[in-house]
């Protein structure tokens, strides 16, 4: 199997004997640095707040693991190692995530640090003057940021394969995608670097690359979470949150990250599955009326067997609107947001929109292009209708508590099938016989998440998609929770683990 060489542009610490500082753990608490690999995030905090392991050596044993596998899965686009250590030696470790590593997607704000989009335009992006506001909560609590997340550019494509940083690979595969855009987010915790990541979703960029590694995948409600897409505040598509490898992680962050909503009560700490048996739709169908490979099918069929034989009422299910319409003015939505971002991003670095978006990829290019013929008028009338296809949307759930579809029509794809440099007709294309179901709660706001359920013919993830009513991400946590246990996934190894 080939070595890729990691194209990263910032320094490298090195790690040599780093892992013994924080003195000598008792026999009882002793394992090696990979074994710390095995906890989630969870378990991690309470082995700090034990005393059982130091921040600095979790911090430590988390390099190393990135260091054994990055040549391979190049999954970062800067690494923030000294910064990291400084923080950990001092740390405070009653938190309730006390000492854990954690890596930031490459679109979060962190003060003093730059924001790369993962474009070639990063070399003009400022110092970030502040922090996002979920970050600043989760720093209080113990996490600590050590890196920066490889995605795609400006986060359009459901790939990570860059002009600037390069092409990020599976740890199930290093032939296929792990999705994207958080695509760096998604390998890295697949591949046991650590047990969850920052990432953000703006029509599936936490369950598409949730489904491609074998993760958990939440969407929060619109609003759920704090910070706002300042590229694009027209129509707030995306939510800020996380890929995991435990449901308990993305539950437990959840109660410590969500915002209060008007209107919704709050989530709170979800703890466990609930008694309660569910009334699930199942449509396997996609927005464009496609029906999903052998593979995913396959994943749906058990994914019924396995809620039938739990007791939940299963049924089959349509998209309660007009799907063909939504897509088409979804469509126009995207375009815009990339002529609207493309004028923000150019003020924000100074600069002219011709010369910046003259070093982006050829599809980034495009898209801004077309976008600038939609007017504002055009796009207000676009708009408009979004709230027509979500009361649509949301009539289902006066019959069903959840609706189950798969997050993809195929397994992951290849290495090279989508990127920026296939031009746009092409892409199209091939976008829309991929990645077909999951921008649909994005523009609707409601929560959705990606549950590693099932694997294709030649052992690559394939996760499955449940989506609430608006608010209901405590039954879906609880839903995950009873999946979990009877199918458990957070233990499985990729190809590519630290040895």
């Amino acid at each position: 199997m080939p070595t890729y060489q990691d194209p990263s542009r910032r320094s490298v610490l090195k790690v040599g004997s780093a892992l013994a500082v924080g003195g000598v753990l008792t026999p009882l608490q002793a394992r090696a640095a990979d074994d710390w690999a095995d906890l989630d995030a969870t378990g991690m905090a309470e082995q700090v707040r034990a005393g059982a392991v130091s921040p600095l050596e979790l911090l430590d044993a988390a390099i190393a693991r990135a260091e054994a596998v990055n040549g391979r899965l190049n999954l970062f686009s800067e690494k923030l190692y000294d910064q990291a250590r400084a923080r950990a030696a001092g740390m405070e470790t009653r938190g309730a995530f006390a000492g854990v590593p954690y890596l930031l997607k490459d679109e979060t704000e962190l003060a003093g640090s730059r924001l790369h989009l993962g474009s070639k335009i990063d070399a003009v992006m400022p110092l970030s003057t502040r922090t996002d506001p979920t970050i600043a909560r989760m720093e209080a609590a113990g996490f600590n940021v050590f890196g920066r997340t490889t995605m795609s550019e400006f986060g359009a494509l459901p790939t990570t394969e860059t002009a600037a940083y390069g092409v990020t690979r599976n740890p199930w595969s290093l032939d296929h995608t792990p999705g994207g855009s958080s695509g760096g987010a998604a390998a890295a915790v697949a591949a046991g670097i650590v047990p969850m990541a920052d990432a953000w979703d703006g029509a599936g960029s936490i369950r598409i690359p949730a489904s491609n590694c074998g993760l958990v995948g939440l969407k929060p409600t619109r609003g759920r979470t704090t910070g706002s897409d300042k590229w694009f505040p027209e129509l707030s598509l995306a939510s800020h949150f996380c890929v995991s490898r435990s449901v308990r992680d993305s539950a437990n962050l959840l109660a410590l990250v969500e915002s209060e909503m008007e209107g919704l009560p709050a989530v709170g700490r979800v703890q466990g599955p609930s008694r309660r048996r569910l009334r699930i739709g199942v449509t396997s169908s996609s927005l464009s009326g496609r029906s999903p490979s052998p593979d995913v099918a396959a994943a749906m069929a058990g994914a019924v067997r396995l809620l039938e034989g739990l007791g939940h009422q299963v049924r089959e299910a349509v998209w309660p609107l007009d799907t063909r319409a939504f897509q088409a003015d979804f469509t126009q939505i995207y375009l815009a947001y990339g002529d609207r971002m493309a004028d923000r991003l150019a003020a924000h670095v100074n600069m002219s929109r011709k010369v910046m978006i003259a070093d982006v990829e050829p599809a980034s290019r495009t898209v801004a292009t077309m976008g600038r013929m939609i007017s504002e008028a055009a796009l207000r009338k676009v708009l408009s209708r979004v709230s027509t296809h979500a009361s649509a949307y949301y009539s289902q759930f006066a019959g069903l508590d959840v609706v189950m579809s798969p997050v993809l029509l195929t397994p992951p794809v290849g290495i090279g099938v989508i990127n920026g440099s296939v031009p746009l007709g092409d892409l199209a294309q091939r976008l829309t016989g991929y990645a077909d179901y999951t921008m649909l709660q994005n523009a609707v706001g409601g929560p959705a998440i990606s549950l590693p359920l099932h694997q294709s013919s030649t052992g690559l993830p394939i996760g499955l998609q449940f989506a609430a009513d608006r608010g209901g991400e405590r039954t879906l946590l609880e839903l995950a929770f009873e999946l979990e246990q009877a199918r458990p996934w957070a233990k499985r190894r990729p190809p590519v683990w630290p040895a």
